[in-house]
């Protein structure tokens, strides 16, 4: 037997190599077929805006322990109006909060005070949508330094709250507190 002549005869590896990456090869075309075919490729559903929001509590002249909370969109994606809405606790609906503010069932209130001689508007009273008329974007869309006022007690805690139109699911893009909260 002719033991250097065994390890010379390499003459079936080249064929067994193609052999398993061909296989290999029509494996991986097959499962990216499938998954494209399947819809397997398309599950990621909807996504929430990436955004940031900011807000800031301004105390009403002369009525401790309230005022109101300005919300702000800060940058990133925009976002339409009717997919955006504030809910939480802490809300201040009295008429004796900001000066000739009322109650209103409305969820898109357009009533004022007037904090040194300057006219705030508040935008939402209770938990709503962000109004239509406070955007400045595109198909009423909010963008940057769009901002909203909600009346609220010094331990207010809002969050905002993204709907997606596609398929209805909630997801949270922004919280605040007050300062008593």
């Amino acid at each position: 037997m002719d033991i250097n002549g065994l390890r010379s005869d390499d003459d079936a590896v080249s064929p067994v190599i193609g052999v398993v990456l061909m296989v290999a090869i029509t494996v991986v075309l097959a499962a990216v077929i499938a998954s494209l075919v399947l819809g397997y490729g398309n599950q990621t559903g909807p996504q929430t805006p990436t955004t940031s929001f900011e807000d800031e509590y301004t105390p009403a002249p002369d009525h401790a322990g309230s005022g109101y909370a300005t919300i702000a969109h800060a940058g990133g994606d925009s976002v339409a109006f009717d997919t955006l809405y504030v809910r939480g606790s802490g809300f201040n609906t009295s008429d004796t909060a900001h000066g000739n503010v009322q109650s209103s069932d409305s969820l898109d209130v357009q009533d004022e005070f007037y904090e040194d001689g300057t006219e705030v508007r508040l935008h939402v009273n209770e938990t709503g949508f962000w109004p239509a008329d406070r955007t400045s974007g595109e198909d009423s869309r909010i963008v940057s330094e769009d901002s909203i006022n909600v009346p609220v007690d010094r331990d207010y805690e809002l969050t905002l709250v993204y709907r997606s139109p596609q398929d209805g699911t909630s997801s949270i893009v922004y919280t605040a507190e007050g300062p008593g909260a």
